[in-house]
């Protein structure tokens, strides 16, 4: 591992270990999912600033006005990097729940972060109780508050778009919130995939798309919502209804 990247690794310790702790003990002092989660945006804002600012990142967006940024929605994006949650965080109006894999949580401060506010963890082991258990608890949900999602499950080390999951369009279904999908460029360029974790100078741009409604939908009808939600992250088309 290069010195530089070394040194960032320790920047990046230092900030979490003085930012966190203070939202982590005010999460677990509050009660439900709405009120944590909405602790969770200052805190994303805060901490982006200071690590892509010490790291020369830049975060445009365009295409956020098609959203009303007092409903909530399905976030669903495209996920290159390690540096893509931070992007989508400061870049939508709502507050936020990430739907995250179990094994984060394990992850001492960040994942203690993740569950004292409101973030949402799965076990991908067991889909179908995973599936009932988080619509249960995105049901519970009030105001704005969204869900940002990445349905391909994995970060793609090629650049690729991998094969979407089905999980968040069951979730949208049976919640009856619209999906948004969202393009995320250039964070493969600035964090690459598979390596040291090391950030470069650069660009990462989110394109946000006009939202998708999901009421009066079926399960029958998340084969043509997939179709519409990839063209939109693979450029091949706008999503509509």
């Amino acid at each position: 591992m290069k010195p530089k990247t070394v040194l960032q690794w320790i920047f990046a310790g230092a900030v979490t270990g003085i930012l966190f702790p203070p939202f982590i003990i005010l999460g677990f002092t509050r009660k439900g999912m709405t009120s944590k989660g909405r602790l969770c945006r200052p805190l994303a804002i805060l901490y982006t600033k200071v690590l892509y600012g010490a790291f020369r990142v830049r975060v445009v967006h365009r295409g956020i006005e098609q959203i009303d940024p007092q409903r909530p929605y399905v976030f669903m994006a495209n996920h290159t990097s390690i540096a893509d949650p931070l992007a989508v965080a400061v870049t939508i109006p709502q507050p936020f729940h990430f739907i995250f894999k179990k094994e984060l949580a394990r992850i001492p401060v960040f994942g203690w972060a993740l569950l004292s506010l409101g973030q949402i963890m799965v076990d991908r082991e067991n889909t179908e109780q995973a599936r009932a258990s988080l619509a249960g608890t995105i049901s519970g949900l009030s105001g704005n508050n969204s869900i940002i999602i990445f349905p391909e499950g994995w970060v793609s080390h090629d650049g690729r778009l991998l094969p979407l999951k089905k999980g968040g369009f069951h979730l949208a279904i049976r919640t009856g919130l619209p999906i948004v999908p969202v393009r995320i460029e250039g964070a493969r360029e600035v964090c690459p995939p598979g390596g040291s974790g090391h950030f470069n100078k650069g660009v990462i741009s989110i394109q946000v798309f006009p939202p998708l409604p999901v009421c009066g939908k079926t399960e029958t009808d998340i084969p043509d919502l997939v179709k519409k939600v990839r063209a939109c992250l693979t450029l091949e088309g706008a999503g509509s209804s």
